[in-house]
Order: structure tokens, then sequence, then C-alpha cells
């Protein structure tokens, strides 16, 4: 299945799912801090919670994503809440058209995995923010232990082949950093996952889903650890992954 077509069909599954809710998206509020006037801009959207989570508290939010079915069931969720300060524009990270300096605050959350160019993003989020304002990043971070981080990003990708790396949380910071941000803060969130919705909303077939249940069986004592792997009557039933939530300003 093509990237473009997993995702059209894992759309509604995201809308719906548990990216709609959680500790990391009430620290992106916190962080955030808006006062009501603020243009933001959320990066990699996916079904627009993070985005529509903002909406309401600042002027207005232009969602991206390079996916259509994305951005379309972002459109039908701000449609549903009733909120209109919202434009929706399809683009990926590496390539952002909007001017120098148009937003007070950037946001992107659980996309930077998919980058194909995380140095190449995050500079186009430099240029696109305003002096002075905030950038607020959340993704999933990798274990020190190099066996359980690789471990990790096979599963990923084979649940989900539009998947390209999960970094560390020093490692995050750096290509940040490198972006000339000054990271003001930062929390790294514990994020249990039912195990089968997380598997479905990969959008594969079953017997790649088979597949991941099998690696998960598998997985090393370092990934049981890291991860949290809880199999119960031989199948797997939840596992735990780290979110890091971090405020950065130039």
């Amino acid at each position: 299945m093509s990237g473009t077509g997993r995702w059209e069909k894992a759309a509604e599954a995201y809308a719906t799912g548990e990216h709609k809710a959680g500790r990391e998206l009430e620290l992106v509020i916190e962080y955030a801090a808006p006062t009501g006037k603020e243009r933001v801009l959320d990066i990699g959207t996916g079904a627009g919670h993070t985005a529509l989570a903002l909406a309401p508290r600042v002027s207005e939010v232009v969602l991206t994503d390079p996916v259509d079915a994305m951005l379309a069931t972002a459109r039908r969720l701000f449609q549903t809440a009733g909120l209109w300060n919202a434009q929706f524009v399809r683009a990926g990270a590496e390539q952002l058209p909007f001017p120098k300096a148009s937003f007070d605050i950037v946001t992107t959350r659980l996309a930077a995995h998919h980058f194909d160019d995380v140095a190449l993003a995050m500079g186009q989020v430099a240029r696109v923010l305003r002096p002075g304002g905030v950038f607020i990043f959340v993704d999933t971070t990798a274990p020190e232990d190099l066996e359980s981080a690789a471990y990790q990003d096979e599963v990923e990708l084979l649940r989900d082949p539009t998947h390209k790396r999960i970094h560390t949380e020093r490692n995050w910071a750096a290509f940040i950093e490198q972006a000339e941000f000054r990271v003001e803060k930062s929390e790294v969130v514990l994020k249990a996952h039912d195990f089968e919705p997380w598997l479905e909303r990969g959008g594969e077939d079953e017997t790649t889903q088979q597949r991941v249940r099998t690696r998960f069986l598998e997985a090393p004592a370092s990934a049981v650890r890291d991860l949290e792997i809880v199999v119960a009557e031989g199948k797997v039933k939840s596992f735990t992954d780290r979110k890091l939530v971090l405020a950065a300003r130039r």
C-alpha cells in the first residue's frame, strides 16, 4: 500500500483515536500560553487535534499536512466543532509555503518521526516563526538502549511504512538547537497504548498486522522493559512509550 493510501485508510481512525486527547496535548496549550491574538501553524496536523485545541484560544490556525485525506478529516473536525478561524494547506514540513516570520506559534505533534529530513524541517520552522515566537514540539522518544531503540523503529515501520525514525530525547533537542532555537522547557510524558487499536490505526493488512503481533511476542528483554510490553494469555495487551513535549524560542 502506498504511503498516501495508508493515510487515507487511517485518517478516520486518527480522528477518533487516542491522538484527540492526552497529557502531551494539555502541555501544548500550557507551553504555548496563547493570549487570543496569535497566528498559529500546526505542521503535520494529521486529523487536526492539536490545532483544534488551540483554535478557540488564538486568532487563526493554519494546518498543514502532505496528505489530502488528513486535511479533509481535519476540516470536518473543525466544522463539527463550529470553528471557522482555520486554513488547511497541503504541504510537507520541509517546504512550507509561507513568508518569513509569519507565525507567532508553531506546533508539530507526533509528526516528526514521519519527516523525510528533520533538520530541514526545523530550519523551516525557524524561518516562518517570528522572532520571540514559540515552537512547541511533541514526538515519541527512543530509548537510549540501542537494541530496544532499533526494535521500536522496526515495529513502528512494519505497522506503518511511512514511519522514518524515532530519535532519543537528546537527539530531538539537538535538531531543534541546531536550527538556532533555545529550549526553554520540556517534559517527558508516559503514553500507554492499547495494542490492537494502535495496530489497526496503522492501516496495514491482516498479514502485516499479524507480523507485528508476532514481533511483539518475540520482543527482546530490553524492549519489553523499555516499552513496558504487557502480554496476557498469549496476546499483546498494551505497551507504553514516551512523548517529549518541548517549548523553544529563537
